[in-house]
């Protein structure tokens, strides 16, 4: 589903040691909007929610709403 690369671990390792609030991870969804009709948020979460996949890899967790599986 969603693979990391060793640049990317780094830059969200980077981000999760320097966030103000207690976060877990990432969460990414895909939204209506854009030009193709659909666009991509990620953001910081603090903990997984009801429903949610959830994908690890080095340490990192990155949060998945069913809505955008």
């Amino acid at each position: 589903m969603i693979t990391l690369t060793e640049n990317a671990l780094t830059v969200m390792n980077s981000a999760l040691s320097q966030a103000a609030a207690q976060v877990e991870g990432f969460r990414i969804m895909v939204e209506t909007g854009g030009c193709a009709g659909f666009k991509y948020v990620v953001g910081l979460e603090s903990s997984a929610r009801e429903g949610d996949a959830v994908v690890e890899t080095d340490g990192v967790k990155v949060f998945v709403d069913l809505g955008s599986q």
